[in-house]
């Protein structure tokens, strides 16, 4: 699988929230968070770049894969604070160095890089885990939860061992 390293700025994102398992996530509550989000994105101020969708899930401190929930949130990159609409939260994403992975084909192929991830890539290399998040990146090369020909980047922040 290929990977790329990458220094990416802070984010300033707007979106909403839900706190999930990964039962709940092969349920598609988060993909049903992402739909009631697309139609509401209109609602937001200041967005930077109207083509790109953060996807960030942040894992709780010893976070359990098989029973914890962690949190999701589905939002675009604005250029400032504003009030928010109803249901819609602020999340701030520091500016850090990230391992990126691509992949190609339905949203639940991203299990696949996780996978990866954490059984080959952090085992074959100096870098470890910064931050209990990641992020995906939907842009006009991502037709779909569901579509195969879907392209979606996933950021892991990392620093040296």
């Amino acid at each position: 699988m290929e990977a790329k390293m990458i220094q990416k700025q802070e984010l300033l994102l707007v979106g909403m929230v839900c706190d999930v398992t990964l039962e709940d996530v092969q349920k598609r509550v988060t993909i049903d968070l992402a739909e009631q989000f697309m139609v509401r994105k209109s609602e937001i101020h200041n967005i930077i770049n109207t083509r790109e969708v953060f996807g960030l899930s942040t894992d709780p401190e010893n976070y359990n894969p098989e029973t914890d929930k962690f949190e999701y949130f589905i939002g675009v990159e604005v250029s400032a604070t504003t009030e928010l609409a109803k249901d819609m939260v602020y999340r701030e994403v520091p500016k850090h160095e990230y391992i990126v992975f691509t992949f190609k084909g339905p949203a639940e192929n991203a299990g696949q890089v996780h996978n990866y991830l954490y059984t080959t890539w952090l085992k074959n290399n100096e870098y470890r885990l910064a931050y209990q998040y990641n992020i995906e990146i939907y842009d006009e090369r991502f037709k779909g939860p569901e579509a195969e020909e879907s392209i979606t980047d996933i950021y892991f922040p990392i620093v040296k061992k």
